[in-house]
């Protein structure tokens, strides 16, 4: 036995001086009676009917001696060693989207945590536990915690998403742990069934009889004031006839609604039609009951564009890009001369051909044969080199989805140079998609303002590059990476990144998520990412120009996490299983304060009983 606060034992000295206060009391109590002969009769009798009276005093002092050693020992706080009572425990906890599934009102996800905190109730004092938690990321919410109320407090902490998960990180931790003790208890608290869990106790909630219905694959066209919206509709445990309804504008009286009948696990097409001169957005709902809400609705929102981009360009000789701009844009295009320039604000792209101005405007710029240095730019000038004979342009190999996309349609083999300029001091966010000798030619990135910029290390007019046939997609894909649409799109499966592009000029990005969390996203880099862990609206604002805008994306449930009854491959470690425990402990610290109850209660009687002769 040990002690937590071994201190709490000098309480004990309380009991001599209780013995002490015994042995020094006054017993004798003056009383006045009517009657010497009435007195002695009644002495008489109370010794007839109180033959233990003499004993109540030195009952009592035992009484105060007890409690004061028990008092004394709930301080110290006694612990006993129970050997090979205690085991070390790691909780998996599945929070996919399909845990959000109720069960008589309560979600799988809920079931699991009650199931956790059960387990390392009875589980002996001395045991450790592990929470892993499977969401979108695998996080360890605790590791080889031993204090129960904390665990059970930091597990009450843990959220459910709405998305697929991967077990990959998981099953490794908890391999991890099963290699340092083989007796290690594991635990999988989910709602899928393994048929193959080696070492592992899976836990399973839910049901096959579940009932559960799905929406997805939404798809919107507006044609002649009227809006079809299509749609495929799932049933997964059973055969029904499924009412769907199409919403428009946010508006909470449905335009049309249509019933479909599907078989169970197949996917029926649906499609409605309203009379709309135009909508900002459209949501389908089936409106049966079922055990997951999350999927059994979809929203379409139209996207439509803020940015509207005039653009400047300043060269003697315009006419290749000049050409290019009228035919891959709808922007206005300004041409000045250089000597011509001035910097008075209004565009969102400037293009300078062989000439640099003295200050870079605040953005998009793309700077084509600039020969002398700008602060800001992110890259010094070194010089113009002249080739004795023309040289190809290689092409890069990266695999980069930013490289990719501005590569996009491009052959890349038969641009050929005859002079360039050499760059030092390159700025690191840059990225290079020509290049000659090791050295970039052609590259993209974000300057120092944070503003998208584009550089070509040599003169359109020295080589065959707007004679080739790349020029026409490389202008093309310049523009839409110079000046692109915040998002690309804005339908999206839980679970997924969004590229928000971020252009010349934008403040204070966020995103603001169906439940209201707002979350910052990076905006010092060219595309910003944001993470969907909810199913619904997310809205991604920002302020530019002094305006804050405001676009709109829909997170739809997944597919694989709307089956009532999934399977899954495999959850098992390699290994043999010990069965060793550690040792336990015990802490009767309850039952100490249930005797210092009864000995309070006991020791009250007894004190009643001699003060006011209760018997």
């Amino acid at each position: 036995m040990t002690f937590l606060f071994p201190l709490g034992l000098l309480g004990l000295i309380g009991i001599p001086v209780v013995i002490l206060i015994y042995i020094l009391r006054n017993k004798f109590n003056e009383q006045t009676v009517p009657s010497t002969y009435l007195w002695e009769l009644s002495e008489k009798f109370y010794k007839r009917r109180n033959p233990l009276s003499g004993l109540t005093g030195l009952i009592s002092l035992i009484l105060q001696i007890l409690t004061i050693a028990v008092v004394s020992l709930a301080i110290a706080r006694p612990i006993f060693i129970m050997p090979n009572s205690a085991s070390e425990y790691c909780f998996i906890l599945d929070a996919s989207g399909s845990m959000n599934m109720q069960t008589d009102g309560e979600t799988r996800f809920d079931l699991a945590k009650a199931a956790i905190e059960e387990e390392i109730k009875d589980s002996r004092l001395g045991s450790t536990y592990t929470l892993i938690h499977v969401s979108t990321e695998t996080t360890a919410a605790y590791e080889r915690l031993t204090d129960k109320a904390l665990a059970i407090e930091l597990l009450q902490d843990v959220q459910c998403s709405d998305a697929s998960v991967q077990y990959t990180d998981a099953l490794a931790s908890a391999q991890k742990y099963f290699n340092d003790n083989p007796s290690f208890e594991v635990y999988l608290y989910t709602d899928k069934q393994y048929n193959s869990h080696d070492n592992v106790n899976v836990v399973k909630f839910g049901s096959e009889s579940d009932v559960n219905y799905a929406i997805g694959g939404v798809e919107g066209s507006l044609t002649n004031n009227t809006l079809t919206a299509k749609a495929n509709v799932v049933s997964y445990t059973k055969d029904a006839t499924l009412s769907v309804a199409l919403y428009l504008n946010g508006k909470d009286t449905p335009a049309k609604t249509a019933d479909v009948a599907v078989k169970k696990g197949e996917s029926a097409p649906v499609t409605l039609t309203a009379a709309a001169q135009s909508y900002d957005s459209f949501r389908m709902v089936i409106t049966n009951k079922d055990c997951l809400d999350s999927d059994n609705e979809i929203v379409s929102y139209n996207q439509q564009s803020e940015a509207s981009y005039n653009i400047l360009l300043v060269s003697e000789t315009p006419f290749f890009l000049q050409a290019a701009l009228d035919v891959f844009t709808d922007s206005k295009v300004d041409v000045v001369e250089p000597n011509a320039y001035t910097d008075n604000g209004g565009y969102g792209l400037y293009i300078f051909h062989s000439y640099t101005p003295e200050v870079l405007p605040d953005a998009a710029v793309w700077l084509i044969n600039s020969n002398e240095s700008v602060a800001d730019s992110g890259f010094g000038i070194r010089g113009t080199v002249e080739l004795e004979d023309p040289a190809p342009l290689v092409k890069s190999d990266s695999t980069a989805t930013t490289t990719r996309a501005l590569l996009n349609g491009i052959d890349g083999r038969n641009i050929y140079i005859s002079e360039y300029i050499k760059y030092s001091g390159m700025y690191t966010k840059f990225t290079t998609l020509f290049s000659y000798n090791a050295h970039p030619m052609i590259m993209a990135g974000v300057n120092a303002l944070g503003n998208r910029e584009v550089v070509f290390g040599f003169d359109l007019h020295k080589t065959d590059l707007p004679l080739s046939s790349d020029f026409a997609p490389l202008i093309c894909n310049l523009l839409t990476y110079t000046c692109p649409d915040v998002l690309d799109r804005t339908d999206y499966v839980c679970g997924e990144d969004v590229n928000v592009n971020i252009t010349a000029n934008m403040k204070n990005v966020k995103a603001i998520s169906p439940d209201g969390e707002e979350i910052y996203i990076d905006n010092t880099t060219d595309i910003g990412v944001l993470h969907l862990d909810k199913v619904g609206t997310y809205t991604i604002r920002f302020f530019a120009m002094g305006e804050e805008k405001n676009y709109k994306i829909y997170a739809s449930s997944p597919n694989d996490e709307s089956n009532p009854a999934l399977v899954g491959e495999s959850f098992a470690l390699s290994g043999e299983k010990q069965y060793e425990k550690t040792d336990g402990t015990y802490d009767p610290l309850m039952i100490l304060f249930v005797c210092l109850a009864l000995l309070f209660i006991a020791d009250w009687m007894v004190y009643c009983y001699e003060k006011y002769q209760l018997r």
